[in-house]
């Protein structure tokens, strides 16, 4: 199987079962910047601990998600609470990021979009503004060192120019502080 194609059976499944998800990480820069390679895929889910036994359920043998990981994510405080979510026959993972549900977080899954990824099959992205965003977040938790976080920052801001919702990326950059990072990314643009 291809990265795509795990991707869009995981998916699929969270359409199933109906866990509100999108596809954020560097799948979602290559969309709507530069493509690039990656060795995983991120998305973020909508889930409560009532829904433990749903996900469980959900993925079977080739997939492995560990019921304590999920557990413990849910109950945690931390801002980013990942899971892992292995494919054991393609040694693939996707690493699913748990929401809170909080304001931000509601209007980044309003705001996914839905993508034709192989004919027929249409699974939901973060827009552009929620991938630079995000990419910000994941710049600073970084330390500011990663050349991959930020080349994916400004390939998003370059493409997806004239078509991007600046004043709502503005508000939110300032609520995470990372409003002075977006205008330097913006001061770095091609065009």
């Amino acid at each position: 199987m291809t990265v795509i194609e795990i991707v869009c059976e995981v998916c699929l499944q969270l359409d199933a079962i109906e866990v509100q998800y999108a596809v954020g990480g560097s799948l979602a820069s290559s969309l709507w910047g530069q493509m690039r390679q990656t060795n995983d895929a991120d998305l973020v889910i909508l889930i409560e601990s009532s829904d433990v036994s749903k996900i469980l359920n959900a993925f079977p043998d080739p997939y492995l998600i560990y019921e304590a990981e999920l557990v413990a994510a849910l109950a945690s405080d931390n801002e980013f609470r990942p899971v892992q979510l292995l494919h054991l026959g393609e040694a693939f993972k996707i690493d699913l990021f748990l929401l809170k549900g909080d304001e931000y977080e509601i209007s980044e899954l309003g705001r996914s979009r839905k993508v034709e990824v192989m004919p027929g099959s249409f699974i939901n992205f973060y827009c552009p503004e929620n991938v630079v965003l995000a990419k910000l977040r994941w710049y600073v938790a970084g330390n500011q060192i990663s050349d991959r976080q930020w080349n994916d920052i400004v390939q998003v801001l370059d493409v997806q120019a004239g078509a991007i919702d600046n004043s709502y990326m503005d508000i939110w950059a300032k609520y995470f502080n990372v409003h002075e990072l977006l205008d330097i990314a913006r001061s770095q643009l091609c065009g």
